[in-house]
């Protein structure tokens, strides 16, 4: 008899373990889940942020070549601090279609600071107005393309 009473007292220890331990584990996926959540919802409030950098010229068809210089400036910020290349996902290009000739028209993020300066003189001295077209791969912003109006 006083086996079986130890029995049942170590059975019940081993039943309160194993009842402790389960709610150790749910609460650790509990909060494991819920802490990839918030981590998801950061990530995708920094790249909304990040896209608004761009699609605020998007639809508007009065930017000027200082819009278009400050769109290419923010492109090699992203694609120097975040070390891209060329094709690789949340690389930037800019790009002017419709463009005078004369300039660079394409791949304006890797225009070096002369390039720049003739780019936004030989356009400000025409006085052009651009509209604006952002296009995204997965959510992630990989063109923004000027069309000279």
């Amino acid at each position: 008899m006083e086996n079986a009473s130890k029995a049942l007292i170590i059975a019940g220890g081993v039943l309160i373990a194993l009842m402790v331990a389960s709610l150790f584990v749910y609460l650790f996926t509990s909060y494991g889940n819920y802490s990839k959540n918030i981590y998801d919802r950061i990530n995708q409030r920094q790249q909304t942020e990040a896209n608004n950098e761009y699609t605020r010229y998007e639809g508007s068809e009065e930017n000027n070549i200082y819009d278009v210089v400050t769109v290419i400036n923010k492109a090699k910020d992203n694609n120097t601090s975040l070390n891209l290349n060329y094709g690789e996902r949340g690389y930037i290009t800019v790009r002017i279609t419709n463009g005078l000739s004369g300039v660079s028209n394409t791949r304006l993020e890797n225009l070096d600071n002369s390039q720049m300066v003739n780019l936004l003189q030989v356009y400000a001295d025409a006085g052009a107005l651009f509209g604006c077209r952002v296009n995204e791969n997965d959510g992630v912003i990989s063109e923004v393309i000027f069309n000279k109006i």
